[in-house]
């Protein structure tokens, strides 16, 4: 290959500059530098190979014929997606220039700004179980509260709460005043309720359920924010109904699991029986028959697609399932039960689709290195973060 014949682009010599004379670079050339990333590419793969004929036993014989031809060919196939690709070459003026070269270009290459992209914060208030009754401002440990109860409100263990004796009672005790409850189930940890109707809910991490202590009227209404798995007692007199954010679940006796840890990332999944998944509006409404998965699409209607249910069920046997999943979303699901801020320092793996399966009661210790395990990304903790990189 003549090199005469070499044609050179705008990066390319801007690289060159830089190369041929390292002592003389401006800070103007070192902020094009950094915006330019074919600039930023070549110089680094200069750099690399200055180092290798550095490793050589006699730097000064090198064949720079040879190693122009190679570079070449490297330089080609690693910029096959650029139509015209070009090379340059440069003459190193001995050994130590080109030491200095190199230290001075990984330099400037690692000086530019880390990315560092938090995905998921942890709280830092206490994480237990807290009750807040009707209109009081704030909401109150659990434990502390039920104590105030008539013990025919609800009865309370380290597992759940269960509502069913009032329900047991005299016509008086009926005729008392509904109290509406709202359960806040920390991270980390979950939680069944099981309500007046016998009803029972399985509330996932970091959840919240709204419900009357008693249920009057024609339908059983209940808000949820965040996971629960619920198994409805049949009572077709009296259709129960989950809302959340926007969209509500009709049935009159069942199995399901709704996800709705956020307003557009709502899904329903049907185990037993049928229920009807609908806006509030009544705008957009589908039927569901068991091993379907609902969820929202971006124009508001409702996609329903055949899953396998035990991969949407292993939360509640205590195992992190995802099949497929970004690794975004993934990290975050893993952040909301260990309560730890989550922080990228790649932005580009962060869609990686993955397949992963843990123990979640096991610590965070034994999960970074399961994650590490998979050679696909770094997992390790940095002043009380979980960093991904």
């Amino acid at each position: 290959m003549d090199t005469k014949d070499i044609n050179i682009s705008k990066s390319e010599e801007e690289a060159l500059k830089i190369m041929e004379d390292i002592s003389s670079v401006t800070s103007g050339q070192i902020q094009s530098l950094k915006e330019d990333e074919e600039c930023m590419q070549i110089c680094s793969d200069m750099a690399e190979l200055a180092i290798e004929m550095r490793k050589a036993k006699n730097t000064l014989a090198i064949d720079t014929q040879k190693e122009l031809a190679d570079f070449h060919r490297k330089h080609s196939e690693d910029n096959k997606h650029r139509k015209n690709t070009s090379l340059f070459w440069i003459s190193f003026a001995g050994v130590a220039a080109t030491v200095i070269v190199v230290l001075v270009l990984r330099g400037m290459l690692f000086s530019s700004e880390p990315e560092y992209i938090q995905v998921f914060q942890a709280k830092a208030s206490a994480q237990e179980v807290t009750l807040q009754v009707d209109d009081e401002k704030e909401a109150k440990p659990l434990e502390e509260i039920v104590q105030t109860f008539p013990s025919t409100i609800a009865q309370v263990s380290s597992k759940g709460v269960d509502y069913r004796p009032v329900q047991t009672e005299n016509k008086e005790m009926r005729k008392a005043k509904v109290q509406i409850h709202r359960l806040s189930i920390p991270r980390g940890q979950t939680f069944t309720v099981v309500l007046p109707d016998g009803t029972e809910v399985l509330m996932n991490s970091d959840s919240r359920l709204c419900y009357p202590t008693v249920f009057k009227g024609k339908e059983r209404v209940v808000m949820l924010e965040g996971e629960a798995y619920f198994k409805v007692v049949k009572d077709t007199g009296h259709p129960f109904i989950v809302k959340s954010g926007n969209t509500q679940v009709r049935v009159l006796g069942t199995e399901f699991n709704v996800r709705s840890y956020s307003p557009a990332e709502i899904c329903v999944t049907l185990i037993k029986g049928k229920v009807a998944v609908s806006d509030t509006c009544g705008v957009h409404a589908v039927e569901m028959k068991p091993g379907q998965s609902a969820h929202l699409s971006s124009d508001g209607a409702y996609v329903v697609n055949e899953v396998d249910i035990e991969s949407f069920l292993y939360w509640k046997e205590g195992f992190f399932y995802f099949d497929n999943v970004a690794l975004v979303d993934m990290m975050k699901e893993i952040g909301r039960w260990y309560n730890i801020d989550i922080e990228f320092r790649n932005s580009k793996i962060m869609d990686y689709r993955m397949h992963f399966f843990a123990n979640r009661h096991q610590d965070i210790y034994h999960l970074i290195e399961l994650l590490n395990r998979m050679e696909s990304f770094t997992a390790s903790l940095e002043t009380g973060k979980l960093i991904i990189e």
